[in-house]
């Protein structure tokens, strides 16, 4: 057996940006912006709240857009309209502000409650509901008019609500938190699930709900794992093996098509976007867009996705809007490695590897770290909490005599770094 020292780099590729087929960039301007949120009303119509104020709009589905200004400067982390006209915002202090002519004009609505807020809903034309820090529940009957705060839920954070149809809702948080109403938001139960990861990134087709479990800490998200249920009773989960992890977004077109992001910097101040695509409800997932050298500087463990037909999304992070008309295809890769080649954050060797892996990895900063290993179906077939590590370089070694012949997929996890690399077992 011929055995070799692998270089595993955080970042493996990025797209080629030329052509009209994939995901294009697009001509918005955007500058130091990090958090923000999509709204598509149509194809041709899309809203984009980012940092600062600004309000992006689009009417010729990217050719152009509009920037207004909000009046607002504090950072909003989702954003909903109910026609092209009405929409609304939440943000960090118990922010919601609403529009009424289209993103022209902004009026701030009275909350009660000065918790970040980091999802809204527009359940009906009167019904809207938002979540947040601290257990905060708003729920507006009047269309923003007022809103009743019920923080009697929970003390833990909550991150995403979302209703599957009139009546069947769903509110996900830290923790494991995950709260179910089957009358319209009049009672809401809770729903036990088996993880105490955080949930976050709720998303309903006709068939299914779909949520991301991973790691929420400040205004950023990280997961690598996937929730789903099609009876409104049980859940099941499943494991995204991307070739760069951290997952901060899902975002399902219909019961079968759905979609990942994530962005970050890396540690070696690479700024990168990665989309992954799935056909089969989340049975299996494949690239569809991979770019470690963006026209602009990407939102740190924090993108949004969304689409209006089976072809044409919308994707945001940091500086950078993208569209693809085509489902996201992978249309060919553009190596430009930088210096992650010569200075590598993670090895692992040997590699075959047949009963003992070692894998070294250099930490920026002392904490708890974890390995997980998933097989070439994205299932997880080994959770390891290794304690606490100091910063700098660092080596373990395991036992791998019990995993089958084939290929494994690597992740170091600590609370602000994601390391992955890709393995053979022999």
């Amino acid at each position: 057996m011929k055995t070799n020292m692998f270089f595993c780099i955080i970042l493996l590729a990025g797209m080629n940006l030329f052509g009209q087929q994939g995901w294009q960039y697009q001509n918005s301007n955007l500058t130091n912006n990090q958090f923000g949120a999509l709204c598509a009303i149509n194809r041709d119509t899309v809203y984009v709240m980012t940092d600062h104020g600004k309000l992006l709009k689009t009417r010729n589905g990217g050719t152009t857009w509009i920037e207004y200004n909000t009046g607002f400067t504090e950072p909003f982390f989702d954003l909903a309209f109910s026609n092209s006209e009405t929409g609304f915002a939440a943000g960090r202090m118990g922010s919601i502000i609403k529009t009424t002519d289209g993103g022209l004009t902004w009026t701030k609505l009275t909350t009660g409650t000065n918790q970040d807020l980091f999802s809204v809903f527009i359940q009906n034309s009167a019904s809207i509901w938002a979540v947040g820090d601290s257990g905060v529940v708003l729920h507006s009957s009047d269309n923003g008019a007022t809103w009743l705060k019920n923080i009697n839920m929970t003390t833990k954070r909550l991150n995403s609500i979302c209703f599957h149809d009139g009546n069947i809702g769903y509110i996900a948080g830290n923790a494991g938190t995950l709260f179910k109403t089957t009358n319209g938001g009049l009672t809401w139960e809770v729903m036990a699930i088996v993880t105490n990861k955080d949930l976050y990134s709720l998303t309903s087709t006709p068939g299914y709900t779909y949520f991301l479990a991973g790691f929420v800490y400040d205004y950023m998200f990280e997961s690598d794992e996937f929730y789903r249920t099609n009876d409104n009773l049980s859940w099941t989960n499943g494991y995204i093996n991307t070739s760069i992890p951290g997952l901060s977004k899902l975002f399902f077109q219909n019961d079968s098509l759905g979609f990942v992001i994530t962005s970050n910097l890396t540690t070696n101040g690479d700024y990168f976007i990665s989309i992954t695509k799935t056909n089969d409800s989340g049975q299996t997932w494949t690239s569809s867009f991979e770019n470690w050298n963006p026209p602009g500087m990407t939102g740190i463990a924090y993108a949004d996705i969304i689409f209006v037909t089976d072809s044409i999304g919308y994707a945001l992070s940091g500086d950078n809007i993208l569209k693809t008309t085509d489902g996201g295809s992978l249309v060919g890769i553009d190596h430009t490695p930088g210096d992650q080649a010569s200075q590598p954050k993670i090895l692992l060797y040997p590699n075959p590897c047949k009963d003992e892996c070692s894998v070294s990895f250099l930490l920026d900063h002392s904490g708890m770290v974890s390995l997980k290993v998933f097989n070439a179906n994205g299932e997880l077939v080994e959770n390891k909490e290794l304690g606490y590590w100091k910063n700098g370089e660092n080596k373990y070694t395991w036992n791998t005599s019990g995993f089958g012949k084939g290929g494994y997929y690597l992740q170091i996890i600590t609370m602000n770094q994601v390391f992955g690399c890709k393995f053979i077992h022999d």
